[in-house]
């Protein structure tokens, strides 16, 4: 029986694989792009694919009951994938249509027991897919004016006199302008990932989880308005230069530090315990 079933999941397992082969192209594409927000992408699938052997035993506990609502779920996304993504060329179609495939995959030939099992994994897939550019544009304008606004208030606080005027920053002898991968979208959009990961290393009570996942947001906030108040006060002590050169690069590098640091000082504060044993 479970031979059986091993055999089955990988022919159908092939089957998804080439499905959504015209997929992949534009979807790398979107991962190696310049200044892409979905450069992490690469690693997403092979974090999905460490969270499942980590509930290898419990997969292993399931009789397998397939339940016929998977198949109206797979149909829904195969044919979101084709009508959508194939022969009307919105490629956030099929992007969208890969974790439904599979969520109605697992519970079609899995059943509802493993399918919550599962649930996490393929929903964490998300993100992976790379929201259409328009959205991404609008969202990024809005954060870079953000930020900025975040950064002033901050350095004029600090006594620096500054003025600004739109997503740029000027100051006396020079100005920094915020641009779009200085928004903030990148590292929001990768502490959101990082922080649905964390809650899968603590144990602690729904609502805890809920909270750790969610600071995520301001974590990342904070963490870029204090980058761009660090290049601010180098450009205006040392130059344009010295902050744009090898300190931007490594105050970006800097950010996911404290960021990943500000997520295990509020699993802390609520009383989250790290438990690397948790399945």
């Amino acid at each position: 029986m479970r031979i059986k079933f091993s055999l089955k999941t990988f022919v159908i397992s092939s089957l998804f694989l080439i499905l959504f082969s015209p997929t992949y192209p534009h979807l790398f594409g979107r991962f190696a792009a310049r200044d892409s927000y979905y450069s992490h992408g690469y690693l997403i699938p092979f974090v999905v694919l460490y969270l499942v052997w980590r509930k290898r035993d419990k997969l292993k506990a399931i009789k397998p009951e397939p339940a016929f609502a998977g198949i109206l779920i797979l149909l829904f996304g195969i044919i979101l994938h084709l009508l959508g993504g194939i022969f009307l060329k919105i490629n956030f179609a099929s992007y969208l249509a890969i974790p439904i495939v599979l969520l109605g995959m697992v519970l079609y030939f899995g059943g509802i027991k493993m399918a919550k099992e599962l649930i996490f994994p393929i929903v964490f897939l998300i993100f992976m897919l790379p929201l259409p550019q328009v959205i991404i544009i609008g969202i990024s304008f809005k954060l870079k004016i953000l930020a900025a606004q975040i950064a002033t208030f901050t350095v004029k606080i600090m006594g620096m006199p500054v003025n600004r005027s739109g997503s740029t920053i000027y100051y006396p002898g020079g100005f920094l302008l915020v641009g779009d991968p200085c928004s903030g979208l990148r590292s929001l959009i990768s502490f959101l990932a990082l922080g649905a990961i964390f809650t899968q290393f603590v144990r602690a009570k729904p609502w805890r989880k809920t909270i750790l996942f969610l600071s995520a947001v301001p974590i990342a906030f904070l963490s870029n308005a204090a980058r761009l108040v660090f290049l601010l006060w180098v450009s205006y002590i040392y130059g344009e230069k010295i902050a744009l050169g090898f300190l931007h690069d490594f105050s970006g590098i800097m950010v996911f530090i404290i960021g990943f640091l500000g997520l295990i000082m509020i699993s802390k504060i609520l009383k989250c315990r790290l438990d690397g044993n948790i399945t």
